[in-house]
């Protein structure tokens, strides 16, 4: 079991290495500079000379490999930089903004879990019956909605029309619940098909007859069995869908001014804050593949299969 952690966390490294070669030299190929782009917000035009001088300060001047490679040298001894727009550190900026992002995520996935699972038990139970059409409807309206639309929807519906929940902002509980709902229905509707699918695989399988045979009630059947054994491949799934969240929830984080990470990489974005995005790409790779390597091992930890097939190699 270590032996293959360890295995996997190796093969981790050149996946972040590529990840943040590759989105340096995008960033390197802009088309614009921080450093015009912050004058640009503060409504001013210095002379080219004085902007030449701060990107030469800066070491923007410098080729691609040097420029790199600084970065590189600096990152590994945790200097991220500072900001371009705001001259703050980079590692406060993640430290401060990358816990609102993890809220977020996991309350999504937490709410996904208590609807998901109960809905697709009921489609797998009463397949092909009128509560099994209904919830599938329900899935296929669920994930063709952009989150971004039905954040909308919320917003004028529960914060507008109700004023049951705050539209905006991130200082409380109340404001979680929009940003996290808008988000779990689309997880939602995608897992209930999802579990559906799983547990009616599982059965048909023999065993499944053979539990029967041998006088065990359907309740125990699926707890003990159907369930646990469907939920193998969704344990992978999750750990995907976690980590997409976790990068790309920034669309509901700025439709809710929620101060997350996503936010801080949009606003990053618009200003060519080299720094801030290189951070945000490499912590997000990382954090990506450490959240499946979780769920892989959490996979091989439940499924004796995957032990005997690691002992094996």
């Amino acid at each position: 079991m270590l032996r293959y952690f360890f295995r996997r966390v190796i093969a981790l490294v050149p996946v972040v290495f590529i990840v943040s070669v590759f989105s340096f030299a995008l960033l390197y190929m802009a088309p614009s500079d921080p450093i015009t782009m912050k004058y640009a917000k503060r409504g001013e035009m210095p002379p080219a000379e004085v902007i030449a001088q701060e990107k030469a300060a800066l070491g923007l001047d410098k080729g691609f490999v040097q420029q790199y490679s600084n970065w590189l040298t600096k990152a590994l001894r945790g200097d991220w930089g500072s900001s371009y727009d705001t001259n703050q550190p980079v590692a406060e900026i993640m430290k401060s903004k990358l816990p609102n992002t993890v809220l977020l995520t996991f309350s999504a996935v937490l709410i996904m879990l208590v609807f998901a699972y109960p809905l697709g038990i009921l489609a797998a139970v009463y397949r092909n019956r009128w509560i099994d059409y209904a919830i599938r409807l329900f899935s296929f309206w669920g994930t063709a909605m952009p989150t971004f639309w039905l954040g909308l929807l919320l917003m004028y519906w529960m914060g507008v029309r109700l004023r049951l929940l705050p539209v905006m902002g991130s200082g409380d509980f109340k404001h979680l619940i929009l940003p996290a709902t808008s988000l779990a229905i689309w997880l939602i509707a995608l897992y209930c098909r999802r579990i559906r699918s799983g547990i009616v695989a599982e059965i048909n399988k023999d065993y499944v007859t053979g539990l029967k045979a041998r006088g065990y009630s359907n309740t125990r059947i699926y707890l003990r069995h159907i369930i646990p054994n469907a939920s193998i491949s969704i344990l992978v799934m999750l750990g995907l869908s976690i980590g997409d969240l976790l990068g790309g929830s920034m669309v509901v984080e700025v439709i809710f001014g929620w101060q997350g990470i996503g936010s801080v990489a949009l606003e990053a974005v618009a200003y060519r804050d080299y720094v801030v995005l290189q951070a945000y790409v490499v912590w997000m790779a990382i954090i990506y593949t450490f959240v499946n390597l979780a769920a892989d091992m959490l996979v091989c930890l439940i499924n004796p299969k995957v032990r005997l097939t690691e002992k094996a190699v």
